[in-house]
């Protein structure tokens, strides 16, 4: 039986859940080394990359790296109107305000960058393929918006939750996976 895309998302969260906290933390230390040390991440200099949340892959660590190496930070910020996602700047914790379901972003001051000044976005996703393709949250919006850039794309991504998943035509796959066990170009 196939799966729908939903219940992937429901069990994959479910799977997620059950990864013990150490066990998460070693393999975010992991995937940070992996990609810190990428030729991908060496050449970025406008970097964009989601502030991880609840279960997400840490992200902050990267987020501050990058900074310490003069890189210029973006996080993505959800619009509604029209549907989609904005880079804001990023510079620091601080200058963060909590926004939909307490995730905190830059506010509306935060200068935004267009997509096509991008060279390295960091997209989540709950499983990837080896074929770099994901599932995500579920609301389109990293789809829309990787159509838009020609930015270089990594997921971020737990080895374990490397698999295949369902691909719809309007899927953008992702140039590179960093996982706890390396970063790999898609197959």
């Amino acid at each position: 039986m196939i799966m729908s895309k939903n219940e992937l998302r429901r069990e994959l969260k479910r799977e997620r859940g059950r990864v013990p906290k150490d066990l998460r933390e070693q393999w975010n230390q992991a995937i940070f080394q992996h990609l810190s040390q990428h030729q991908v991440y060496a050449e970025a200099h406008n970097v964009m990359t989601y502030l991880s949340f609840g279960w997400e892959i840490d992200t902050w660590q990267i987020a501050e790296h990058s900074l310490s190496l003069g890189k210029e930070v973006y996080v993505p910020v959800v619009q509604s109107n029209p549907k989609g996602l904005v880079a804001r700047r990023f510079t620091s914790r601080e200058a963060l305000s909590p926004a939909v379901f307490g995730i905190l972003e830059p506010g509306p001051e935060a200068p935004a960058a267009d997509p096509e000044e991008l060279d390295l976005i960091l997209v989540p996703g709950l499983a990837f393929s080896p074929q770099g393709y994901r599932i995500g949250y579920g609301g389109g919006y990293y789809d829309r918006f990787l159509a838009s850039t020609p930015a270089k794309t990594v997921g971020l991504v737990y080895q374990t939750f490397v698999r295949d998943v369902p691909v719809d035509p309007w899927d953008r796959p992702v140039d590179f996976l960093a996982t706890d066990e390396g970063v790999f170009g898609r197959k």
